[in-house]
């Protein structure tokens, strides 16, 4: 059965499920849950891809929007759908025709809003409660300005912190610094920050600097100790961002096939290839670069956890934590047991596509470590980045933009370019 705009349809069964004919893999379907007041509860009441279930209402695998109304809170009296062409960098008038598909046993109605242009989110239809049953309302409501607009709207709290400058280092001394280092950070250390004098090598062939992000996986087990017992599952893509002082360029290093960089050419970073989630030997995941630090620049470690990784923050992953180490090489030819390390636990429970775990920043031969855990705005898929003077910038004109690599191949638009100015 065919809906109108505007029109509102008395719904017989207790399951449902709202999906997309026409524009497969261009649009991403949410579902945002209301009180009475027309507002979410929290922020928990928008349903998507980093937050994929609540009671009633939950996010399929394959885009769908799952609704069991006699699941849904008693405080909700509306359950919004809406659809994005956001993550896809384009608006709704270039999609084509998108048809809103509702069904539940015994009844299938159909919607197709018209005269989409500019808009970048759609309001596409609303399951209510009317007396003790509920009604589908056929709204078509498009937001030209984008996911931010519509969210505050309806009370979420849209982060958009100001962007915050990393601690400036301290001056680098000209007595080399020969004491071992063994650092761990937290986010209740008072000072986030730690420091590797890489000049202890005196030039001396065969030491090697390594950063890279470990991780349990979800549902890890662990004793009273600490120590794990059994390693949990979910897969993580970390992204290394290498700015060039001299040039203001910045390139991208990935585990993914023609980004894992070169130690011969700047940035002068080695990826050793993506992380098929930990489990694997009984070890944990770890992505991590190869380092020669031979110049100064800045690294800035990205995680991207959203689309094809599934819901939840960065915490989820199974005691997520950067780890930096330098020393002679082992058997392994990665750095020996006596190498300095720096491990900096990251994290603090909260949703966003992107998660900057760390800011290492290389001067005159000293390497300085900023593990304050900073994020993207919320529904951007901008990659947070450097600019021309170093400075962390959460969401860079210009920058790269995180995609899903199911539907493209790679996981971002643009692995090279410009710092922008500061």
């Amino acid at each position: 059965m065919d809906v109108s705009k505007g029109s509102k349809t008395d719904l017989t069964a207790s399951r449902y499920v709202v999906d997309l004919d026409g524009a497969a893999g261009l649009v991403d379907l949410a579902a945002v849950l209301l009180g009475a007041d027309g507002k979410v509860r929290g922020d928990d009441d928008m349903v998507f891809f980093n937050n994929p279930r609540q009671p009633g209402v939950a996010l399929t695998s394959a885009g769908a929007v799952e609704i069991d109304l006699g699941a849904v809170p008693s405080g909700v009296e509306r359950v919004v759908v809406t659809g994005s062409t956001e993550a896809q960098g384009t608006r709704f008038g270039e999609v084509g025709d998108v048809v809103v598909g509702v069904r539940g046993t015994g009844q299938s109605l159909t919607f197709a809003p018209a005269g989409l242009t500019s808009e970048t989110v759609l309001q596409m239809v609303a399951l209510y409660r009317r007396g003790s049953g509920w009604r589908l309302d056929a709204i078509g409501q498009g937001y030209a300005q984008g996911l931010a607009a519509f969210a505050t709207e309806h009370g979420i709290d849209v982060d958009d912190e100001p962007e915050v400058a990393p601690a400036v280092p301290a001056p680098v001394q000209e007595q080399v610094v020969f004491e071992k280092v063994s650092v761990s950070l937290t986010k209740d250390s008072p000072d986030r920050t730690a420091r590797i004098d890489l000049r202890k090598s005196r030039g001396e062939e065969g030491w090697v600097l390594t950063v890279g992000l470990e991780w349990d996986g979800r549902g890890a087990v662990y004793d009273r100790d600490g120590t794990v017992t059994r390693y949990g599952t979910g897969d993580l893509d970390v992204y290394f961002f290498c700015r060039n002082e001299e040039t203001d360029e910045f390139v991208v290093i990935s585990g993914e096939p023609g980004h894992q960089g070169d130690l011969a050419t700047w940035p002068h970073i080695r990826h050793s290839g993506d992380s098929r989630g930990p489990g694997s030997g009984g070890k944990p995941a770890v992505e991590q670069v190869e380092v020669r630090p031979t110049e100064n620049g800045d690294l800035l470690v990205n995680v991207y956890q959203s689309v094809d990784n599934g819901g939840g923050a960065i915490d989820t992953f199974g005691r997520p934590r950067i780890a930096i180490r330098y020393g002679r090489a082992g058997r392994d030819g990665r750095p020996g047991p006596d190498a300095d390390e720096i491990l900096v636990h990251v994290g603090n429970g909260k949703n966003s596509f992107w998660a900057t775990v760390a800011h290492i920043d290389v001067q005159d031969g000293v390497l300085t470590v900023d593990g304050e855990t900073r994020y993207s705005r919320m529904f951007s898929e901008l990659m947070p980045g450097l600019d021309t003077a170093g400075r962390w910038v959460q969401k860079p004109k210009g920058g790269p933009r995180g995609r899903s690599k199911s539907r493209s191949g790679t996981g971002l638009t643009a692995y090279s370019g410009r710092c922008a100015p500061g």
